[in-house]
């Protein structure tokens, strides 16, 4: 699988070619905030149930042979709402014109479910 990962290189935000799947570290990196801060926001949307677990994580072996729990852009863009820092808002401003300009013929799912979830 190739991993698409999201960055803010301060000239604006690049999503690198694949699906994307982030880390924890990545997500902190690229929300400019600190791992305990996205580990715990984490936690408390899956226990909220906003999303599913087994929808939004997978363990998987890295590039650099280390393995590790990653998250897909529906999780990303969750955390975005619950971080509040400079990043993440230009994140979701960047999100919201992505979505803007595509309007026409476009459909925007958010899946919302109350069922049980499987953490990673």
């Amino acid at each position: 699988m190739k991993r698409g990962i999201i960055t803010n290189n301060g000239h604006g935000i690049h999503i690198s070619d694949g699906e994307v799947w982030m880390t924890a570290w990545e997500i902190a990196d690229l929300f400019y905030t600190t791992v305990g801060s996205i580990n715990s926001r984490l936690k408390a949307i899956l226990k909220a149930n906003v999303l599913k677990g087994y929808e939004v994580c997978q363990y998987i072996k890295l590039e650099n042979g280390n393995s590790a729990d990653v998250y897909n852009l529906n999780m990303i863009i969750a955390l975005s709402y619950q971080i509040d820092t400079g990043h993440s808002a230009e994140f979701r401003k960047w999100l919201i014109s992505k979505v803007a300009s595509k309007q026409k013929g476009i459909s925007l799912f958010i899946p919302i479910s109350a069922a049980n979830i499987h953490n990673c």
